[in-house]
């Protein structure tokens, strides 16, 4: 969505235009007419609870508004879910698709959640396009790591750092010929599935001392960066064109580890592999379900987890888990009922 501003009212407009607009909710459907009916009725209702059960957990100011955020959330994955696998949702008893036990946990660090049949594995196919397999174990610390927005809480926690590194996006051309250029931002593991994806890809060339000019940047960013740029390139159409279509399908060719940006200061995420020797993707808007569901386990079963004089950096992460994951969570779920990634842009950021 260019040129408005990212923030929860506008979001939740548009969230509501898929609610109550039948032109807009049905046309998410194929076959008969009967058939959007049905589907957009059962559509409708799942948006109107989940935008119920957000707006009610926007109201709250810590912690135990994760219960009401997660099944706002599992009303929001429904509702996406219906254009996937709607004869696994309309009229069926659905299940999690995770499971946790609170009375067995020891800590968030050893942590960890269990695919279920159910909700979160066929979003995790619907988004990623990959099956995960009922049994699999979740390690919550690693799927902490993978939310961006948590980086200092996580930190603070003794939980380990981020590892989501920010990515710029270009697009570059010569006489015939065009390609995509990413700069990154943030460590990218050595020797992981990851960095073996990205540079199956990609090649990395030597940073130019303008590269600030290339992407836009201001003077003043000082982070440390490296490019890359794609191996593969595309045909120009004609002189002064450029298939920009085809320039972004070389950067799709990487979007196992590529997630979708939510905050306008990158163009996306490389979000790396669950596991450093093995290729699990795991982008953050799943990491972000999959904690919301864990952290509304504790708050139903364990607030103990929370308790300020016994754990002040746990609980503060968590109520940052609350304040902070909320508004991505929200950008998650427009870009998957409306089936491309929403950009947002503050007014005037097109200007000099």
């Amino acid at each position: 969505m260019h040129g408005r501003s990212l923030r929860v009212p506008l979001l939740l407009e548009n969230l509501r235009r898929h609610a109550e607009i039948k032109t807009v909710g049905r046309s998410r459907f194929p076959g008969s007419l009967n058939r959007k009916n049905a589907l957009w009725k059962e559509y409708r209702n799942f948006l109107r609870q989940a935008l119920s059960n957000f707006e009610a957990a926007i109201t709250v100011p810590n912690r135990s508004a994760c219960l009401l955020y997660y099944y706002a959330m599992l009303n929001f994955a429904k509702a996406e879910l219906l254009s996937t696998v709607p004869n696994s949702i309309t009229g069926k008893f659905v299940g999690h698709g995770l499971s946790f036990s609170p009375s067995r946990a020891k800590s968030v660090a050893g942590d960890v959640l269990v695919v279920k049949d159910g909700v979160f594995p066929w979003l995790y196919e619907s988004r990623t396009g990959h099956k995960l397999g009922v049994g699999t174990k979740l390690s919550v610390k690693r799927l902490l790591a993978q939310i961006p927005e948590i980086s200092t809480q996580v930190t603070d926690a003794a939980l380990g750092e981020s590892v989501i590194a920010a990515v710029h996006h270009m697009v570059a051309a010569d006489d015939d010929k065009s390609w995509t250029v990413l700069l990154t931002e943030g460590s990218i593991p050595t020797g992981s599935k990851t960095e073996r994806l990205l540079l199956t890809h990609f090649r990395e060339v030597s940073v130019p001392l303008n590269w600030r000019d290339h992407f836009a940047m201001s003077r003043r960013h000082i982070s440390k960066v490296r490019l890359f740029e794609s191996i593969d390139t595309c045909l120009r159409p004609s002189p002064g064109q450029i298939d920009l279509k085809g320039s972004m399908r070389l950067t799709q060719k990487i979007q196992d580890i590529l997630g979708m940006r939510t905050s306008e200061h990158m163009d996306a995420n490389i979000c790396p592999s669950l596991f450093k020797t093995q290729m699990f993707p795991m982008p953050s808007s799943l990491a972000r379900y999959a904690i919301t569901y864990y952290a509304s386990s504790l708050v139903r079963y364990k607030p103990s987890v929370f308790d300020l004089q016994i754990a002040p950096e746990q609980a503060y992460m968590f109520d940052a888990i609350a304040r902070e994951c909320a508004l991505p969570m929200l950008i998650d779920t427009l870009s998957g009922l409306e089936g491309q990634d929403q950009l947002f842009f503050a007014a005037g950021a097109h200007r000099n």
